[in-house]
């Protein structure tokens, strides 16, 4: 804003477009004042109430990315004035509906700063505040996808479905656990999506049992307990049988990688016991070889039928999954 010239202001135009300046804010005419406290800061003068008035002045006159920037360049420079900006800083934030921001740099400045009582009381204020809007904002959008993934089950769009659920993740489950503890043991649920709605479930740390129909089983799980499927004991064992092949031909692992995680996450929380895990790592190197026409070693015929209806199996759930998610 400054103009690099040696032009003064005489001190009485000086007072008298400071005065003026905030007569017109306080009588809310802010372009009218923001044309005063920018000719000010024009010629040099960047005393707290000149700075704070056009500050003030582009959040009422809508321009928030301007004032956003203006803020921020103010508190960077850690003066003496740095609560008062930072206090204009966070009801920028709270107008603009960024509630979380507000919570997370109190939180900051709590642990770097000795707030004065009376400021810190309003701070505590505007923080409580902003925790309850942050949570009702999540939950508002939770209900929202929660109502959209009824209308998609409705519509038989497991794709949308599926979309749904992962934007759901980060969101407070507790209010819909009824409904998704029966999408769970519902014979007609897509198995993708129940997997979806499952690490839901464990990114939330459900603590008390859970049970999933899934492949004409039921299964009882704690989700605190579970990893998500790319962490889970039934991937870290059969990934124990391709730690050779990792090492020996990158680019089939990545294939055979990519094929064990799909096959996973459509059966997921049933694994592979120790057995299945061995027949499991065959017959993927041997799927992803026939792609990548890359010759796999000799095997008996009793394995080989084994790893054939493996094979299979792995190209089904391939496709069902393919079908529903997105990577």
């Amino acid at each position: 804003m400054d103009k690099e010239n040696n032009v003064v202001l005489f001190p009485g135009l000086k007072t008298r477009l400071e005065q003026e300046g905030m007569k017109e804010l306080q009588e809310k005419n802010y372009a009218d004042a923001i044309q005063k406290f920018e000719q000010l800061l024009d010629y040099g003068y960047r005393q707290p109430e000149i700075l704070t008035g056009r500050l003030i002045c582009l959040m009422e006159l809508g321009k928030h990315e301007e004032a956003e920037e203006m803020s921020l360049q103010l508190l960077e420079a850690k003066d003496k004035d740095y609560l008062q900006y930072l206090h204009i800083h966070l009801t920028l934030l709270f107008q603009l509906g960024r509630y979380e921001e507000v919570v997370e740099m109190l939180d900051e400045v709590y642990e770097l700063e000795n707030i004065p009582v009376p400021l810190r009381t309003s701070f505590d204020q505007l923080q409580k505040v902003s925790r309850k809007m942050a949570e009702d904002k999540y939950q508002t959008a939770a209900d929202q996808l929660i109502h959209n993934f009824e209308k998609a089950r409705n519509n038989q769009d497991v794709s949308a479905q599926w979309q749904l659920i992962q934007k759901c993740h980060m969101l407070d489950l507790s209010p819909h656990v009824q409904k998704m503890e029966a999408y769970l043991l519902d014979e007609e649920s897509d198995p993708v999506v129940q997997t979806a709605v499952l690490e839901w479930f464990i990114k939330q740390e459900i603590e008390f049992p859970v049970s999933i129909h899934k492949m004409k089983e039921t299964i009882t799980v704690i989700p605190e307990n579970l990893q998500l499927v790319d962490k889970s004991e039934g991937m870290e064992r059969v990934l124990q049988h391709l730690q050779m092949l990792e090492q020996q031909n990158p680019s089939l692992f990545d294939l055979v990688y990519k094929l064990l995680y799909r096959y996973m996450y459509v059966k997921y929380p049933i694994i592979p016991d120790e057995n299945e895990s061995l027949t499991l790592a065959a017959a993927l190197q041997k799927l992803a070889g026939s792609y990548l026409q890359i010759e796999q070693p000799p095997v008996s015929n009793e394995e080989a039928q084994q790893i054939a209806s493996m094979m299979e199996e792995i190209i089904t759930f391939e496709a069902k999954y393919l079908t529903v998610a997105e990577e």
